[in-house]
């Protein structure tokens, strides 16, 4: 077994013991290996992934994630048609810039590359293991995944679920048997439609299927909890709640975090994730709020955090919150007129509420409409839409004046 060294003070980011990378610096892989690593790219992920190992394989990243959604949520200027910037095995990722100085690479073929842990480094560098592809190399990806798996350690249960991973073998036998048979076909000038019979897979797993799926069954409790469900207060339902941007947040950290360790470069990832520059007009149209910049996206949150955002948009120079009784009055016409609420008493009583500086409705409040901006696009962009200001001091929207355009509301 080979080793490669990383420096420490270069490499940006620490490395992950469970990170399997496909590893060739001298771009000679591309024949040999690549039919396997692309057309079976899934099915080589679940399966390392199911010996506790996670594999990378560069120039499939950007399809295997939904980058442009990730690129869009930095940019939302960026149209339906936008060219996001692409990770490039070739240039972004070359990890051989990290390589301790005097390595010769020359020497390397392709290969997969895995962190050793702490225990094998040095002061100053991560220590890699290097397996040539010849080592492992099969024309199936199960065996070529079992192949180092037996070489590097497994996960407990990996071969003792064989009977599990039949199904999945039979079918890539067949679509590497279907695939054949179009080649031929399409040599022959005679590509006819694959055959509509069920395939031998499809017939088992649909006996599989019929005797392991559960019996649908709704319990009385489970009725009581969704006519509970269907008579929640609008503020609670009528925006997806705090979880869902959490959720878009992790997305996006966990999505960085994978591109650096199969290798990409950090200016890669500038490319991928700079957020623009650009500020889009906000437009309040008959109470409801676009961004016509970006898209046109409509934020949305609940009424009543709606009404004291549009209050803020009102007053650029700011408010305290201890002084929000004394716009209590002026508060309550802009809810009368988004809420859809029938009952003054309910609407008094909620206006009571948000303007009590005792309580933390306001708090809460204001929460619910950082956090639409933040599921729409990054905090770098968000903070110039939502209500901010340090404790004690008035609070305000950033936004520039010249940007709010006022329709039919005012």
């Amino acid at each position: 077994m080979q080793y490669i060294s990383f420096d420490k003070d270069r490499l940006p980011f620490k490395p992950k013991t469970n990170v399997v990378i496909y590893f060739d610096v001298m771009h000679l892989g591309a024949k040999k290996y690549y039919h396997v690593l692309y057309d079976f790219y899934d099915v080589l992920v679940e399966e390392f992934r199911r010996g506790g190992l996670e594999f990378c394989f560069l120039p499939m990243i950007s399809e295997d994630m939904d980058l442009g959604k990730i690129y869009r949520y930095f940019n939302p200027d960026a149209d339906a048609n936008a060219i996001i910037p692409r990770v490039s095995h070739s240039r972004d990722s070359d990890l051989l810039e990290y390589v301790v100085a005097g390595f010769d690479a020359s020497r390397l073929q392709p290969g997969l590359i895995q962190y050793k842990g702490e225990d094998f480094d040095k002061e100053d560098t991560y220590t890699y293991a290097f397996t040539p592809m010849t080592d492992v190399y099969s024309p199936s990806p199960y065996e070529m995944a079992e192949n180092y798996i037996r070489m590097h350690g497994v996960s407990g249960d990996f071969f003792g679920r064989r009977h599990d991973r039949q199904l999945d073998r039979l079918r890539c036998e067949e679509e590497q048997l279907r695939q054949m048979r179009i080649e031929e076909a399409c040599r022959e000038d005679v590509c006819a439609e694959p055959p509509s019979n069920p395939s031998l897979f499809d017939r088992l797993t649909s006996a599989f299927r019929a005797r392991l799926a559960p019996r649908e069954k709704t319990s009385g409790s489970e009725r009581m909890v969704i006519r509970e469900n269907d008579v929640l207060c609008e503020e609670c339902r009528s925006v997806p709640q705090e979880e869902d941007v959490e959720a878009v947040m992790s997305e996006v950290q966990m999505l960085v975090e994978r591109l650096r360790q199969s290798g990409v470069g950090e200016w890669a990832l500038q490319q991928l994730f700079q957020p623009t520059r650009k500020l889009s007009r906000l437009h309040v149209r008959y109470g409801r709020i676009f961004l016509p910049d970006y898209n046109n996206v409509e934020i949305k949150m609940p009424p009543l955090s709606k009404a004291i955002y549009l209050l803020y948009l009102h007053h650029p120079e700011g408010i305290k919150f201890s002084y929000l009784p004394e716009y209590r009055k002026e508060l309550l016409s802009v809810y009368e007129m988004i809420s859809g609420r029938d009952s003054r008493e309910d609407i008094r009583r909620s206006i009571d509420d948000v303007t009590d500086p005792t309580r933390n409705s306001i708090n809460e409040k204001c929460s619910r409409i950082k956090q639409a901006f933040l599921r729409v696009f990054d905090d770098s962009i968000a903070r110039n839409y939502y209500i901010t200001g340090e404790r004690g001091e008035a609070k305000k929207i950033l936004l520039p004046q010249d940007l709010i355009v006022w329709e039919n509301f005012r």
